[in-house]
């Protein structure tokens, strides 16, 4: 019988910002070379929300965001081997945040680099399906967000 997987929980923030014609999400390469969103581990005593502030200063060295909501808004799961060949089961809680800049200053250390994608261009960059799906549902809650801000200014 084979062995249960390893179960393995991080927190992420996937980020966008204003620019003046488009809106566009941080997508970072990790050192291992894929294309995800800045994402880690909690630490002792840490709750989700600031672990996620945490892991996006470290990784991309923002600390002006506007939290979309103090809730997790999106979630990926997926499977991988680790380096001793054995199946991990993978949980990604994500926020999502305005960020209040687009200078970036990537740690080096988990990081590669980074890039500010339109939606279109994050799902050619992104490496897996399920960052795909996410980038899109997370697009479709920024546009209502901004629709209805737009509406509440109208009125």
């Amino acid at each position: 019988m084979p062995a249960q997987p390893t179960k393995d929980k991080a927190i992420g923030v996937i980020v966008y910002f204003e620019f003046p014609r488009s809106t566009k999400y941080l997508i970072v390469k990790h050192k291992k070379g894929h294309w995800s969103f800045a994402k880690g581990h909690k630490e002792k005593d840490e709750s989700s929300i600031q672990t996620a502030r945490r892991e996006l200063f470290e990784e991309a060295g923002i600390k002006e965001v506007e939290f979309l909501a103090k809730k997790i808004l999106a979630r990926e799961k997926y499977f991988f081997n680790d380096r001793n060949k054995s199946k991990v089961r993978k949980v990604v809680s994500y926020f999502i945040a305005k960020s209040g800049t687009s200078k970036i200053r990537i740690d080096n250390k988990e990081i590669i680099n980074y890039k500010w994608c339109t939606l279109n261009a994050a799902d050619r960059i992104l490496t897996y399906k399920q960052s795909r799906k996410i980038i899109k549902k997370v697009d479709v809650l920024i546009r209502n967000k901004k629709s209805k801000n737009l509406k509440k200014v109208i009125k």
